[in-house]
């Protein structure tokens, strides 16, 4: 993979992830161009990669294929869209609106004795 090729991987994935944690395209906008949060996705996500490398560097040279060490690496930063730096995002929540999508409905349990 190219230079170039990472590079564009990485937007397109940072692009996805914004999407994921905000609600609206005047959101998205605001998390995609903010410098704080770009450094913390950066951040995570060379852990994200370093975890990578940590299980697939052995493995380099051997009868694994491309496709391969592309599902382990998609494996290791798919987390990357369960984690959100909420104080970070938090700072450029306007004013009486919710920037980060709901987490589900929640749903009656019987079980519940509180």
């Amino acid at each position: 993979m190219t230079g170039y090729n990472y590079e564009m991987m990485v937007f397109s994935f940072y692009g996805r992830w914004c999407e994921s944690v905000t609600g609206n395209s005047r959101q998205y906008q605001a998390v995609l161009a903010n410098s704080a949060i770009n450094a913390w996705f950066l951040i995570e996500l060379a852990k994200c990669e370093a975890e990578f490398h940590e299980l697939a560097d052995r493995y380099v040279g051997g009868n694994v294929t491309a496709l391969d060490l592309k599902k382990c690496y998609n494996e290791c930063t798919y987390r990357m869209f369960s984690i959100r730096p909420k104080a970070l995002l938090d700072t450029i929540k306007p004013a009486g609106s919710v920037i980060l999508r709901s987490k589900g409905i929640p749903v009656f349990s019987g079980l519940n004795q509180n």
